[in-house]
């Protein structure tokens, strides 16, 4: 007696090229995820870091306009390095040169407020020095912008020569001085022109070549974050203020 066998039934299965096709169509679909996901990760990363310049932005302009505006003077430096000890408030502060427009401008990256107990004597003693300073050696290089005050000699003053006061300051020996702390950590001026180069982020003006105190303006980009992959985040400020007198 013969039995019969029913016959194999073949095994489903995948083949290669399906396997390949499959693999593929993963591979795309992950690198959509992910590529969505760096992006929006980029995007949020500018954005902290852009709230945060913001942030140290209007902090700074804030309380260098408050300061400026309570000045009774005011000399504007080419650099934090004219503070070394021996300051000729004549021949060391920036020099005013004539524009296309008959003005005289004079830029720096070096602003000293004095305050005096009196306002419209300026040889009464002096109540307190503000330094805002940008340490940095010249112009064209981004820096850090650091600050510092004086002792407050109180309502009476002190009767030590404005000179005498600044050569105990010596910047140019210590850029980082004691007392001094950084407003922020990347600075720069506004661009000339086309060129690759900076202005100093402060300048003053006047219609003759002797310094007036009329105005202090400030131009000023903060930068922070990394450059690389595009990440970097700055922000740019334009002010004028004027000392009170």
């Amino acid at each position: 007696m013969k039995t019969s066998s029913a016959p194999l039934r073949s095994r489903a299965g995948f083949t290669l090229v399906e396997v390949m096709i499959s693999l593929t169509i993963v591979v795309l679909v992950l690198s959509l995820a992910l590529s969505t996901f760096l992006f929006g990760l980029k995007a949020m990363y500018r954005d902290m870091e852009r709230l945060q310049t913001n942030a140290s932005l209007r902090s700074f302009t804030a309380q260098i306009s408050k300061e400026t505006i309570d000045a009774s003077e005011f000399y504007v430096f080419p650099l934090y390095t004219a503070l070394d000890g021996n300051v000729d408030l004549t021949n060391d502060v920036s020099t005013l040169t004539a524009d296309s427009f008959d003005t005289f401008l004079a830029y720096g990256d070096c602003l000293v407020l004095i305050t005096r107990v009196s306002v419209d004597d300026t040889t009464a003693n002096i109540r307190q020095i503000r330094i805002y300073y940008r340490q940095v050696t010249n112009s064209n290089n981004d820096g850090p912008i650091r600050y510092w005050e004086s002792t407050d000699y109180g309502s009476s003053g002190t009767s030590t020569s404005l000179t005498a006061l600044l050569n105990a300051i010596n910047l140019n020996a210590t850029p980082a001085y004691s007392g001094s702390r950084v407003l922020a950590k990347i600075a720069r001026g506004r661009r000339i022109g086309s060129t690759s180069n900076y202005y100093p982020i402060f300048s003053t003006e006047s219609a003759t070549t002797t310094p007036t105190n009329e105005n202090v303006s400030i131009n000023v980009e903060f930068l922070n974050g990394s450059s690389i992959n595009n990440l970097l985040s700055s922000s740019s400020f334009n002010y004028t203020i004027s000392p009170r007198r």
